[in-house]
């Protein structure tokens, strides 16, 4: 009944001992005897009014008798007022589900969170009165998805990471808009600590009451792949392309000779790697797995470990790089000395053959090969060369000329450095073919000449636009071979008081880029200042085309709805493909407390004795405990009332 409702409903079976009063009175019942007297006529109708009231008090009496045991058994069965169906049309409820990647840890019976978090929300959904308003949404890092309630029997995990600002952002702004005067949030999820914002949380309005239901599991085993990428994509007969994984342990046992294995699929077919590692309890460690590669092109696979844990989600990570051989840079030596520490181009060749590590299929290194310029004749084959430098080269022949048009316009590109030996005469070749941006001097000047404009818009350039990233105008020229004039179709990079120091021009279909100052430090102090090693290969990579978007692979975290892990092609641009990995925080399973979590968020924060809340939401008390809405008393007073009635009439029809 709507309003009423019984705390033990099981004595209302007490109820069927009103059959005692029923059988005491057919038992009990007074037979009349039939008495011959004289004249009856006024005394017959006297008994017969007499009989009728006795009858209508007997069956009075039976029904309170009757109303009395029914009374004693609901006492017994408690009986209280049920007004959670007023509070219904006050209520709005938003239920908010965690489905993100680390609620598919399992339990030690195969359970994962998101399986009780579900079974969670259903005894919630069972308890709420049909007048409440429910709002049911899945929610993630990526987005939060509100569903009908029949669809959730469909729903699934995704692989976004945790996010509870967001999910409790758009749970107070559904409520926000609501009119009912009693609104809560209910979260399900394993609470893991590392969906929390790296700022604070932002807290919840007074008038909004947070419920917490923990649904993970205490102790968990887990192993993940944190990253894996390519630190090594250069094929070099001296290294070894590398792909490098760092594997972290998230539980407090250690894990012994654990299997980590890299499996690639490139030009050649398939690769593999193995390489066995120890891992303390939270500990990590990197693990570098060498592949012989001798052949350019791209390579797609992935790293995995062989291990039953919480969460197999995050044993295996992908990846996908370029493997190519370094650009090989040719050194023309045009004043070779005494020693190597005096040569034209020492210090050119000490900055490109460097080395650095290299991430995403970025690389910035060469292979230089030197030759010493003697008589002007001396160029090898130029197959297979992406540049050529020429340090204060004195002479060129039509032929070596030729040679150098050819391979210019095929693609390939010249840088020329100037110096004593360099005139408008000792590069006429070069001026008659049109290869040079601009027409050279007839002399050097000389002086303290300092870089004071320079195109920060230019690739080779633009880094340095940032004077923490280098100041260009610290560097002093002592002398100066500048180009007097520029063609139409060049590009002025370097200007030093006026004087163009630096032009590049496109020539076909590769470069050619003139310096006026020496490789060396006969006329600049560059090569002593910590600008000389990020110029010369800026400049490098740039003639190499090392500096344009040459990777045809991107890689990002699951950030966006419906998002898949692994690699899959980018329809948009041909031969471009796509990684898609975890989120790394997804792996620790840590988790924070309720009580903690309350503090964070703020809001009214649930009282599970308020008996309001309890009354609302149908929850049964324990058999012991007392409910303020309890009847008892009244049905005590009525039951007292009809035991005086029936003691009274009782009197009377047996009198």
């Amino acid at each position: 009944m709507q309003g009423f409702s019984l705390i033990h409903a099981g004595f209302m079976a007490a109820g069927l001992a009103v059959v005692v009063p029923v059988l005491i009175h057919l038992l009990f019942r007074q037979k009349t005897r039939t008495v011959p007297i004289g004249s009856v006529r006024f005394l017959h109708q006297v008994v017969r009014e007499h009989r009728r009231r006795r009858r209508v008090r007997q069956w009075i009496l039976l029904a309170l008798r009757m109303l009395a045991v029914l009374l004693l058994a609901l006492l017994f069965a408690r009986p209280y007022r049920d007004d959670s169906y007023r509070r219904g049309f006050e209520q709005e409820i938003v239920l908010l589900v965690d489905r993100s990647a680390s609620m598919e840890a399992k339990n030690g019976r195969g359970e994962t969170s998101f399986q009780r978090a579900l079974a969670k929300l259903t005894e919630v959904l069972d308890r709420l009165d049909e007048n409440v308003v429910v709002h049911v949404a899945l929610c993630d890092a990526a987005e939060v998805q509100e569903l009908p309630i029949e669809r959730l029997k469909a729903a699934a995990t995704t692989e976004a990471a945790t996010d509870f600002g967001l999910a409790l952002t758009w749970a107070r702004d559904v409520l926000a808009a609501s009119n009912r005067s009693e609104k809560r949030i209910v979260l399900l999820s394993d609470l893991q600590r590392s969906g929390l914002p790296k700022s604070r949380l932002e807290q919840l309005p007074g008038g909004i009451e947070l419920q917490l239901q923990d649904v993970g599991e205490a102790l968990t085993r887990n192993v993940a792949i944190e990253t894996a990428e390519a630190i090594h994509t250069e094929i070099r007969p001296d290294a070894q392309v590398t792909v490098r994984a760092v594997v972290r342990n998230h539980g407090p046992l250690p894990v012994r000779q654990m299997s980590v294995r890299c499996e690639l699929d490139g030009p050649t077919g398939k690769l593999s790697a193995t390489k066995p590692v120890d891992l303390a309890g939270r500990g990590s460690a990197v693990v570098d797995l060498p592949f012989e590669i001798q052949q350019d092109g791209l390579y797609r696979g992935n790293v995995a470990i062989a291990l039953d844990d919480s969460l197999m989600l995050d044993n295996r990570r992908w990846l996908a790089f370029e493997a190519r051989h370094p650009d090989r840079v040719l050194l023309v030596d045009g004043q070779e000395g005494r020693s190597i520490f005096t040569n034209e181009t020492y210090f050119l060749e000490t900055a490109l053959r460097l080395r650095t590590e290299e991430s995403g299929g970025q690389t910035r290194s060469f292979e230089t090969e030197r030759i010493a310029w003697e008589s002007g004749e001396g160029f090898p084959r130029l197959d297979g060369y992406r540049a050529v430098v020429l340090a204060n080269v004195r002479r060129l022949s039509a032929v070596d000329g030729q040679r150098m048009s050819d391979f210019v316009r095929g693609g390939g590109s010249l840088l020329i450095f100037a110096g004593e030996q360099v005139t408008p005469d000792s590069v006429a070749s070069l001026q008659q073919r049109d290869l040079l941006p601009g027409k050279l001097a007839s002399d050097p000047i000389s002086g303290r000449l300092r870089v004071d404009q320079w195109d920060t818009k230019h690739a080779a350039l633009a880094c340095f636009a940032d004077p923490q990233q280098g100041d260009l105008r610290r560097v002093e020229f002592t002398k100066l071979l500048p180009l007097e004039a520029t063609t139409s179709d060049s590009h002025v990079l370097l200007q030093c008081d006026g004087h163009i120091a630096a032009a590049e021009r496109t020539i076909g279909k590769g470069r050619c880029l003139y310096f006026g100052s020496t490789a060396d430090r006969d006329w600049s102090d560059l090569p002593r200042t910590p600008m000389y090693v990020p110029l010369m290969r800026q400049l490098l990579a740039d003639l190499t085309d090392q500096l344009a978007e040459r990777s045809a692979v991107s890689s990002r975290l699951v950030a966006k709805p419906r998002d898949k892990i692994g690699i899959v092609p980018v329809i948009e641009v041909d031969g471009h493909w796509l990684v898609t990995n975890l989120d790394p925080r997804e792996s620790a399973l840590d988790r924070i407390n309720v009580e903690d979590f309350q503090k964070l968020a703020g809001g009214k924060i649930e009282q599970p004795d308020d008996a309001a809340q309890q009354a609302a939401l149908g929850i049964e008390l324990p058999v012991n405990r007392l409910r303020p809405e309890e009847i008892w008393t009244a049905v005590v007073w009525l039951l007292l009332l009809t035991l005086v009635a029936e003691l009274l009439l009782a009197g009377r029809v047996h009198a």
